[in-house]
């Protein structure tokens, strides 16, 4: 099968994967959306991977219609896994348990395989809910709309809002059995090994996704995506980062916090993002700093 847009009067089989670790309070708004799902049910196919969830997850998901996977082992890309491995469908979707799907998310990212060389779509990704400065600094500083790489070597997209083929699995393989990094080393190998490559929506294939509200969630993410990162360049032979652009950042916001502050006409939102503005290289730069310690 090579283009799947526009429709006719086929729905190819789809599979939805999502991987759910504690998440009894994120759950009710996902599995809203995926009831609302425009798509015909009968070929629609919905797996929900327990990730050894120590709440009421699993008592939540045994109420639901959908296929439940368990997977003891932890780790995203794990799970993840554990729900592809029993994926029926010509294409698989890849979202969160914090996210929250529009009706025509399926539709969507199917439309966007217009020719064969599109081997994943990426559809766009919304904040949820923005009541936090936390969240706010994360979803309108950190990240664009389509959660796409500005990565120099190859593009990739993020795991909360991607459908695939299933061709790129028995390509490339599956993800790496980890968390951080192993959706973009997915789409590196398939960019690189395959002829496919990432077509990206603008504004359609919906996702609402909730940002982390707490400052200490949000500093452990960025610590760890960085840790991560060093990985990823290291099993790319790319060039790992030092921390060095780090630290100039965190000492260029120190230098520019109290002016940035006095000359802003909203001074508590300001401190925040000042704030931050210090906070986020400085945690990188010890995730960076881990990240090496690890493989010396």
């Amino acid at each position: 099968m090579d283009a799947i847009a526009p429709f006719t009067n086929f729905w190819p089989l789809v599979s939805v994967v999502v991987p759910v670790y504690n998440g009894e309070a994120l759950l009710p708004t996902l599995l809203t959306s995926l009831t609302r799902l425009d798509y015909p049910a009968e070929r629609l196919e919905v797996l929900l991977v327990n990730n050894n969830s120590t709440d009421h997850t699993a008592e939540l998901l045994a109420e639901t219609p959908y296929t439940i996977v368990f997977e003891e082992r932890p780790g995203c890309g794990t799970a993840r896994n554990a729900g592809i491995r029993q994926a029926k469908g010509e294409f698989i979707a890849c979202t969160d348990a914090d996210c929250v799907l529009d009706p025509l998310w399926i539709k969507d990212l199917l439309a966007g395989f217009t020719d064969g060389t599109i081997g994943a779509v990426a559809g766009t990704i919304e904040p949820y809910e923005l009541n936090h400065p936390v969240e706010r600094y994360e979803a309108l500083r950190l990240n664009d709309p389509g959660h796409r790489s500005v990565h120099v070597f190859l593009p990739t997209a993020c795991t909360a809002n991607v459908m695939y083929r299933a061709e790129v699995f028995r390509c490339v393989g599956l993800l790496l059995d980890r968390s951080g990094g192993e959706e973009t080393d997915l789409n590196w190998r398939m960019q690189t090994r395959t002829a496919y490559r990432i077509h990206f929506l603008t504004g359609g294939g919906l996702v609402r996704h909730r940002y982390r509200s707490t400052l200490k969630s949000f500093c452990r993410s960025q610590r760890y995506k960085a840790r991560t990162l060093v990985d990823l360049h290291r099993r790319w032979n790319l060039h790992i980062p030092t921390g060095r652009k780090e630290l100039w950042r965190t000492a260029k916001a120190l230098f520019g916090f109290l002016p940035k502050v006095i000359a802003s006409p909203d001074r508590p939102s300001a401190l925040w993002e000042a704030w931050l503005d210090i906070v986020v290289p400085w945690t990188r730069f010890r995730g960076i700093r881990e990240g090496w310690k690890q493989t010396t």
